[in-house]
């Protein structure tokens, strides 16, 4: 297998919709999955000028383990644990990234606050395929 197939990537966009009905808050990433080596590799390259909003809740770094991929290795599910200070953030973070229809979605378990229910999510997320 030759890398160019080995690895997958895209680029996603995080972001709320500001009073003006234009993108506020906007955070850009990119997610690589690396099959040959079995890891998933997040990189933030745009956060806002102003960060009202908090931290990118998503870690960022290679530090994913590929725990699942499909047959056509178009969907991976990664793994990271991230053992913070702050008792309020979830120490595991599960990314389900799917290349087929250019989506990913996370959850968290551990935290304090995973069974908090949000009752309406501000955030909005686009994916675009770079390979």
């Amino acid at each position: 297998m030759t890398t160019a197939v080995a690895a997958k990537s895209m680029e996603c966009e995080r972001y709320q919709i500001g009073s003006d009905g234009s993108k506020a808050e906007l955070f850009v990433y990119t997610v690589t999955a690396d099959l040959d080596v079995g890891s998933l590799k997040i990189d933030l390259t745009k956060q806002p000028p102003e960060n009202k909003t908090g931290k990118f809740p998503i870690p960022v770094g290679d530090n994913w383990k590929i725990v699942w991929k499909a047959q056509d290795s178009l969907r991976v599910v990664g793994l990271n644990t991230d053992y913070s200070e702050n008792p309020f953030d979830s120490p595991v973070i599960m990314l389900d990234v799917d290349f087929a229809n250019v989506r990913s979605a996370y959850s968290t378990a551990g935290g304090l606050t995973d069974f908090d229910e949000v009752i309406s999510d501000p955030w909005k997320y686009e994916c675009k395929r770079l390979d």
